[in-house]
């Protein structure tokens, strides 16, 4: 598969450039040269491939040989992630990214541990970039607003099937109607200390229903990427 880059807008035309920092590590540190082949895309889902012609010190050119869309999937599929620890962080976005999530919003749980920083999204972000980079995903999920728990029970709408994953669940994620007939499927993943009882009643009177995934307990950051891939089957995506 060819190489995948990001630019912010994608040209019209039949050359395509690409500058900045992806441009520098094209060129500086992947040392691609004339004649190879690349694709660039918006992270909205739009891209071009082609032959590279031209090399400078920190961009190139490429003639745009295919252009194309990728479309958004139904059900939309967002994982709700409460915060993790600094050093999940980055594992847990390339696992939700490459999962096929295509949106993720941080949650401020009440047990987290680390807390929603000024600089948060911008390293998720980055994290979420490098992740699609190399899985060659051209739509990058989107990345929500932090939230808290009462913030995130306005988001819910009736069209939505919400899920909370907690290990004392009665029924197992498989035993769920998941299916294309929902808008969303909503994935709530909570932190390493669990989600307190006050939140799963305050999730469930919103209308989220509580199930497990197995009898084994998974970390905050693998968890999201289990239930992504036994709703992408129910839902056969995958």
């Amino acid at each position: 598969m060819l190489s995948l880059f990001f630019v912010d807008q994608l040209s019209a035309g039949t050359t395509q450039e690409l500058g900045g920092d992806e441009g520098h590590h094209a060129v500086a540190v992947m040392r691609l040269g004339i004649g190879e082949q690349i694709k660039i895309a918006d992270g909205a889902g739009n891209w071009v491939s082609g032959t590279i012609t031209e090399v400078n010190k920190k961009s190139l050119k490429i003639d745009v040989a295919q252009r194309g869309s990728a479309q958004a999937g139904k059900p939309e599929l967002i994982v709700v992630q409460a915060v993790t620890k600094s050093d999940r962080t980055k594992e847990m976005l390339e696992l939700l990214t490459v999962g096929g999530a295509d949106q993720i919003i941080p949650w401020q749980a009440e047990r987290c541990i680390s807390k929603w920083q000024n600089d948060s999204a911008q390293k998720w972000q980055s994290a979420i970039k490098e992740a699609a980079k190399q899985s060659r995903r051209v739509k990058l999920p989107v990345l929500g607003d932090e939230v808290t728990t009462n913030q995130l029970i306005k988001l819910f709408q009736p069209a939505d099937k919400v899920v909370i994953l907690h290990e004392s669940a009665s029924i197992g994620i498989s035993q769920l109607n998941l299916s294309n007939e929902f808008a969303r499927i909503i994935l709530i993943i909570g932190p390493e200390g669990g989600i307190s009882d006050a939140e799963i009643s305050q999730l469930e009177a919103a209308g989220a229903v509580t199930a497990r995934m197995g009898e084994l307990v998974l970390r905050s950051a693998h968890a999201g990427f289990a239930a992504l891939s036994a709703v992408q089957s129910s839902i056969g995506r995958w």
